[in-house]
């Protein structure tokens, strides 16, 4: 059995990164993660309000289009 051994190579920014810094930053910001959270949730649950009265659009035919397209022209 062959068993290689995988060597990973660091970017640049990993060996950059300040692990102290991006703990503070994270201590000084967690608050933010629940406003950006409620704002996504609003937006989702709103937009899915709003939307929920509009038509459907048939969309079958386009997509049916779309995929043969892709597949006559696929290298």
């Amino acid at each position: 059995m062959n068993m290689s051994v995988l060597t990973l190579q660091e970017y640049e920014f990993e060996k950059q990164f300040n692990e102290n810094e991006a703990i503070q930053w994270m201590q000084e910001n967690w608050k933010k993660s629940f406003l950006f959270s409620a704002l996504y949730a609003a937006f989702i649950f709103g937009g899915r309000h709003l939307m929920n009265k509009r038509a459907k659009f048939e969309l079958r035919k386009p997509l049916v289009l779309w995929s043969l397209t892709l597949a006559v022209f696929r290298r």
